[in-house]
């Protein structure tokens, strides 16, 4: 049995006004990004937002060509009536009718799917409202907590995504505790005037949904259950069933794709990796993982992981740092109140060769990498602030900034994001106490970035400066590829780490810098130390990496020494190999002179002040 066409339903202007569609769309802004990064951002933020709590998501980006029966269908079943807006109208015609009907979708799995009412003006205090939130309603405050969006204008990006402005939905989901399947399509167009079907003259705000028409109302739902599956089977729309809840979104006529079908996918492959390594990741957990799969026609795509994909595999070691041990990352802090505004993380290695999709010429992944990604506590990334580059330029580094989880402070960040979720507006916040947060935090990432390769000049260890540096910091160079990671080399016997009570211990010491001291180049690393509040020793043992030999060929004569040892106050604690720090815990800095044409390893062990 032949199934009905969908009933077309142009939203009218009410007595008390509406919001027009050309408003809608502009709603977004003018985002800091392109049109591919704000779909993907939109599409994956919302598949977030809905992941049920057992697991993690699943999205699929597809990129196919409608068969000859789907395209029929499309254009016979589903969008078989047209607007009476004549440029609405046309553009659909322009697609339908063209040789072969391209289609992007959006598929989710392991997500609540667009549950709750189909109605936006019945209150719901019991059920979701995301069916109405997503296809009728503007500017509805977000309901889940430290969720990725705020009030969904990111959805229009779905529209102008498409150059007819249309996008098909399909959704396994429930609604009043039983499970649903729902099929609707929509287009926003531009405010127009026409007579309505009884002939009277009316505006109407250019918004547009195909669905099945409501009893007495002027209005459409959705197209449910077997109805809706099986309409949604037949043009193309992954197989779901009560199991497989989700979201499935078909944008039709996709913008930015064009004749090269491999390039486009590529800029969804970019944006995917750019904005969500940290929840790819492998210590993401489970319930907070997200699983990507990219697709052209039948064809699979696959997406690296991160930690094999430079640069993001120096962003993977900050954030794993500050996920394993928070007390290796700073704290960024407000003193009036004194309140923790979030934790960042920087760390730095060799730079390595970049692999596709990153690489071709206005890659979203500089050649060389020297910014902090910054990120709400449900780590998705907003941006990137860009800092100094390292001297040496084979080297680059990375930090993370992940905002506080405590109310006031999350909603700070939430507040000063715009729709599209690419920045931090703290300038645009009404509330003096969220401005501040937001302000203060981003002022400091913002000089981390700047002073991370190049600190600010401290006081000279010794006296005079001495000759150039150049020749040392190419030996550091090559004893840094030679480790493969690029956090620093190691000491003889392990190089750090090491702990003699419970959660004491010393993280792996890290080549900061070079200076010039009065008798020759001064390495400067970096390590951080944890307490369990007994007075404790640092432990420090330096050795040389001659060029063209090893440490062990060197005459007797020449050894390392550790000039000076800095607590993160700059407080002097002395020099040599055994430093008494007390109980002081975090960041230190180590001096250690060496003679010319070498460079130096450090090795660094905690233990208690006593005599071993």
């Amino acid at each position: 049995m032949p199934r009905p066409p969908l009933t077309l339903h142009s939203e009218a202007y009410s007595a008390s006004g509406n919001l027009a569609a050309d408003g809608y769309l502009k709603l977004l802004g003018a985002p800091s990004i392109d049109l591919v990064q704000t779909v993907v951002r939109e599409a994956v933020q919302n598949s977030c937002d809905a992941a049920l709590s057992d697991g993690g998501a699943e999205v699929h980006f597809r990129l196919r060509t409608l068969d000859p029966e789907q395209a029929a269908i499309l254009s016979v079943e589903i969008l078989s009536q047209r607007p009476l807006d004549v440029k609405a109208a046309g553009s659909l015609d322009d697609f339908l009718s063209s040789e072969s009907l391209r289609v992007l979708e959006i598929c989710d799995f392991g997500t609540a799917g667009l549950a709750g009412p189909t109605r936006a003006d019945l209150a719901s205090d019991d059920e979701p409202t995301d069916f109405v939130d997503f296809l009728r309603n503007v500017g509805s405050r977000r309901n889940t907590v430290h969720g990725g969006g705020t009030y969904g204008y990111g959805k229009t990006s779905l529209y102008l995504a498409s150059r007819c402005s249309a996008i098909v939905i399909d959704t396994q989901t429930s609604f009043a505790g039983d499970p649903v399947r729902r099929l609707i399509a929509a287009q926003l167009g531009s405010a127009f005037d026409a007579d309505d079907p009884h002939g009277v003259r009316r505006r109407f705000t250019g918004r547009h949904w195909w669905g099945v028409s409501a009893d007495g109302e002027e209005y459409v739902d959705p197209i449910e259950g077997r109805e809706a599956a099986d309409l949604a089977d037949a043009i193309g729309f992954p197989a779901r069933d009560v199991t497989q809840s989700g979201t499935s979104i078909m944008i039709l006529d996709p913008a930015f794709v064009g004749t090269d079908c491999e390039h486009a996918m590529s800029l969804v492959q970019e944006a995917l990796l750019w904005f969500f390594w940290p929840r790819l990741i492998e210590d993401t957990p489970e319930t907070r993982k997200m699983h990507f799969r990219i697709f052209i026609e039948d064809t699979e795509y696959p997406l690296p992981q991160p930690e094999d994909f430079p640069p993001l595999d120096l962003y993977a070691r900050a954030m794993k740092a500050l996920r394993t041990d928070p007390a290796s990352g700073e704290e960024i802090r407000s003193f009036r109140p004194n309140r923790m505004l979030g934790r960042l993380s920087m760390v730095r290695g060799l730079r390595a060769d970049r692999i596709a999709p990153a690489g071709r010429e206005g890659s979203l992944f500089p050649e060389r990498s020297a910014a902090i990604a910054v990120m709400r506590p449900v780590e998705l990334v907003v941006r990137y602030y860009e800092g100094a580059q390292l001297p040496d330029d084979r080297f680059e580094w990375a930090g993370v900034f992940v905002a506080s989880d405590e109310q006031i402070v999350e909603a700070a960040f939430a507040e000063a994001e715009p729709p599209a979720h690419d920045d931090w507006q703290f300038e645009a916040l009404a509330d003096k106490e969220a401005r501040s947060i937001v302000r203060i935090a981003v002022r400091r990432i913002k000089v981390a970035a700047a002073e991370y390769a190049n600190p600010p000049p401290a006081a000279p260890i010794a006296g005079d400066t001495g000759p150039s540096l150049a020749t040392v910091a190419g030996l550091f160079g090559r004893v840094l590829e030679g480790e493969g990671e690029g956090a620093g080399p190691r000491a003889p016997g392990g190089g750090g780490g090491g702990a003699s009570r419970g959660g004491a211990g010393v993280s792996r010491p890290l080549f900061l810098r070079l200076e010039e001291g009065r008798d020759g180049p001064v390495a400067v690393f970096e390590m951080v130390v944890r307490g369990d509040g007994a007075a404790n020793s640092l432990l420090l043992e330096p050795a040389l990496v001659m060029d063209g030999g090893t440490a062990a060929e060197a005459p007797s004569t020449i050894k390392p020494s550790v000039l000076d040892a800095r607590d993160d106050l700059g407080e002097s604690l002395g020099s040599g190999t055994r430093i008494e720090i007390g109980d002081r815990v975090g960041r230190f800095e180590v001096a250690v002179a060496m003679p010319p044409d070498c460079a130096v390893t450090l090795g660094a062990r905690l233990s208690a002040a006593a005599n071993e």
